[in-house]
């Protein structure tokens, strides 16, 4: 299974707490599992911009605050092109 992560908006706590949180779920159900993080936001989402996460990508994020990923506010009306994610589909469903 591949799952992706996004943080949108402007940083608010525990979104690092959040996705450490997640991803210890989603590791301990399922060994075979890809978590790819988007980043900064949908920016980063409409760009193509991500990268697969490991599990030490998540280790002692907890205290940290903001994201790891980043975000940012990109409104979808000002965007040019989503044929970059058309190119990434696959037969296999993204969370």
């Amino acid at each position: 299974m591949r799952i992706g992560m996004l943080t949108s908006g402007g940083d608010c706590q525990c979104l690092n707490a959040t996705m450490e949180a997640i991803a210890k779920v989603l590791y301990k159900k399922d060994k075979d599992i890809e978590i790819y993080g988007i980043l900064d936001g949908f920016t980063g989402l409409i760009n193509g911009k991500y990268k697969k996460m490991e599990k030490a990508d998540f280790d002692n994020i907890l205290l940290s605050g903001g994201t790891i990923l980043g975000t940012s506010r990109q409104p979808f009306k000002t965007t040019v092109s989503y044929t970059h994610l058309r190119a990434h589909e696959t037969s296999q469903d993204l969370v």
